[in-house]
């Protein structure tokens, strides 16, 4: 005797329909004639279809309310995909959905440190959703709705302090801005400039103290006229650089918060006819594809952005299946690639 599971298809056929009614009917769709209806649900319950959520769920996989023969939904907010790091975090998101079984839903320009930008409570939640995944957001970004309090929330790279229930994750943020640093005073330099994010951000801030702590350990004093802070950009890196490399005490190294910062800083060097790494070695953060591209190459900390996309999604997962995640909060290793960008300062 066949095992085989029913389709959809073998439903449409006994009922006499189309595949596409049969859908409508197991989504409880509205547009569906009563006589059909009652036609399609009996050969349903006859035939013993199961949709793949139930088919889960008998599994042990529990999951939020989710619609008959539809895929859980896990909605993805990011403001915007204008940078290798979102791109690369939401390749991650996505593979790891593809992987878990699993439809990723994105907004775009919602809830991000801009306050001119739409809360979640303003955007539709997918019908099947099970759960959030917050790229770069505040806490006023994601004012929940009444529905989305019920959901899970992973925040990657949260902007700021973030509600006890929500789930977090980033990299080692305060290791990897020590480790830029101690790198240049390795080298040899002891004048090194700081070129970091928004100042509230949480990420910029703990690369911030891993850079000063780098300085104290190796009995540099800090100096807080060589930190400057601004957004995550190429143009702040390139105008920020240029303030600090006009100088006439400028610094010989400059530790950037992110690699679009940093690309940036190697553009403004250039515009003072400063050669890198011969004049100002220059490092970033994050290693996106970008760092390999750039002229010189650049030394950047790595942090794994994919696999925290991908982490995010597991995250979700284990909660609606009722295990808890093994940590709430979770910080990847990062570690520091060393290309052409940095060298040992010019003799005195």
């Amino acid at each position: 005797m066949s095992t085989r599971r029913p389709t959809l298809a073998d439903v449409a056929a006994l009922a006499g329909v189309s595949v596409a009614t049969v859908s409508k009917v197991v989504n409880a769709r509205s547009d569906v004639a009563s006589t059909t209806r009652t036609r399609v649900l009996h050969v349903l319950g006859e035939t013993g279809y199961a949709n793949p959520v139930a088919r889960a769920e008998a599994d042990g996989y529990r999951r939020p309310a989710v619609l008959p023969g539809r895929t859980p939904q896990i909605l993805v907010l990011l403001p915007g995909i204008e940078t290798m790091y979102s791109a690369t975090v939401l390749h991650g998101i996505i593979a790891g959905a593809l992987s878990l079984g699993a439809h990723i839903v994105t907004r775009f320009g919602t809830g991000a440190h801009d306050s001119q930008l739409p809360p979640v409570a303003d955007v539709m939640l997918p019908v099947d959703c099970i759960g959030i995944i917050a790229v770069t957001h505040t806490a006023a970004g994601l004012r929940s709705s009444d529905a989305s309090t019920k959901l899970p929330v992973v925040a990657i790279d949260p902007w700021e302090d973030h509600p006890a229930h929500w789930m977090t994750m980033g990299a080692t943020n305060w290791t990897g801005g020590k480790s830029a640093t101690d790198h240049l005073l390795e080298l040899g330099h002891r004048r090194i400039g700081w070129l970091g994010g928004p100042a509230l951000n949480e990420a910029s801030a703990e690369r911030l103290h891993g850079y000063r702590a780098a300085l104290q350990s190796a009995g540099v004093p800090i100096d807080a006229s060589v930190e400057l802070n601004g957004d995550f950009d190429f143009e702040f890196g390139r105008t920020a650089s240029v303030a600090l490399l006009e100088r006439a005490d400028r610094p010989t190294a400059l530790v950037a918060a992110n690699d679009e910062i940093a690309i940036g800083a190697i553009d403004g060097a250039r515009s003072l006819g400063l050669s890198v790494p011969a004049d100002v070695s220059i490092t970033g953060f994050d290693d996106t594809p970008q760092a390999s591209w750039s002229a010189p190459k650049l030394t950047s900390v790595r942090q794994p952005l994919a696999d925290m996309g991908r982490m995010a999604v597991s995250m979700i997962l284990d909660t609606v299946r009722g295990s808890a995640p093994e940590s709430r909060h979770i910080q990847l290793v990062t570690r520091l690639i060393v290309r052409e960008s940095t060298a040992a300062p010019r003799p005195s």
